[in-house]
């Protein structure tokens, strides 16, 4: 199991033989509440995914049915071997795979975790071959540290989300702060912009720009880039839209509108003049006293006090 089609491909070239599954969800944005199974959670991911135009809907539910069917079946098969990168994107879709694959009860060993902080499908043959024999059974411990922290993210709670970014989790050295980055996706205190709006929109100010030229930009500010072009030009859309529109097109190009260079300024609050409607996991963020991130603080703050 890995994270996209991308190391998908690449694990094939490079011989390793098996089943190979690709998660194919961006558990960074949208709906993931808890208290659901895996099926229903797939369920909702795929509608959301359909609304937000990253698929066709029938086509999405059949691959996300494919996927649980086979994780399902994991007992059938020897090992499962799970190909994950340090990057957010596949930090959260590791946690949903080992709480699921805790569920089957399999026996010790069975299952194993390959964690690099290299990009997968950046990778050569040569490169990629040497990570399986240093792959890492998946212990009870780590089966524990991912299922908490998963039930964190799915929770809703930012204090609980805060939580497990101020603290190490066995096995999953990557998980810490993959968290606090999911921290950063909140309104920020200063202008009301997630972080990874603010980069795009920094990104434009910096010059004329096309979507894939500001993508460049924005992902150059990342520790760990873990958005895709397809998410990014999401973000684009958003920052575009007619209620509080930060970005306008100017000449084929985005560029900063009046009220984007007062939020640049720090001058404006861009939820003063947009209504938010987002997901983190299970927190559905909808008003304008919504919880916020202060970056200084490392903390969580209610911006109606």
């Amino acid at each position: 199991m890995t994270n996209g089609d991308g190391a998908l491909y690449l694990l094939k070239k490079a011989g390793i033989l098996g089943t190979h599954v690709a998660w194919r969800d961006s558990l960074n944005e949208g709906p993931v509440p808890s208290g659901l199974s895996l099926e229903a959670t797939s369920s909702l991911r795929a509608q959301y995914l359909a609304q937000r135009g990253y698929g066709n809907p029938i086509k999405l539910i059949h691959e996300f049915e494919r996927r649980d069917a086979l994780l399902r079946r994991a007992g059938e098969f020897d090992e499962i071997v799970l190909w994950f990168e340090h990057d957010l994107y596949d930090q959260l879709q590791l946690l949903q795979a080992l709480t699921a694959l805790e569920e089957l009860d399999l026996e010790p060993g069975r299952v194993s975790v390959v964690q690099t902080d290299h990009y997968l499908s950046g990778m050569t043959v040569d490169e990629i071959f040497p990570l399986l024999p240093r792959r890492r059974n998946a212990t009870p411990a780590i089966f524990k540290s991912a299922r908490r922290t998963w039930e964190r993210f799915t929770s809703g709670s930012p204090a609980d989300l805060q939580a497990a970014a101020g603290e190490d989790a066995i096995g999953l050295p990557f998980l810490r702060a993959a968290m606090r980055r999911l921290c950063e996706e909140y309104p920020w205190v200063r202008d009301g912009l997630s972080r990874s709006q603010r980069q795009a929109l920094f990104a434009a100010a910096q010059g004329p720009a096309r979507a894939d030229e500001l993508y460049a930009r924005a992902q150059s500010r990342e520790e760990a880039y873990f958005l895709g072009e397809r998410v990014f030009g999401k973000i684009l859309e958003d920052l575009s839209a007619a209620n509080g529109a930060l970005l306008e097109e100017e000449e084929g190009t985005l560029v900063p509108t009046a009220l984007g260079r007062r939020v640049i300024a720090g001058d404006a609050d861009w939820l003063d003049e947009h209504a938010i409607d987002r997901w983190i996991g299970g927190a559905h963020l909808v008003s304008q006293s919504v919880t916020r991130w202060d970056d200084d603080a490392g903390a969580f703050v209610n911006s109606a006090t």
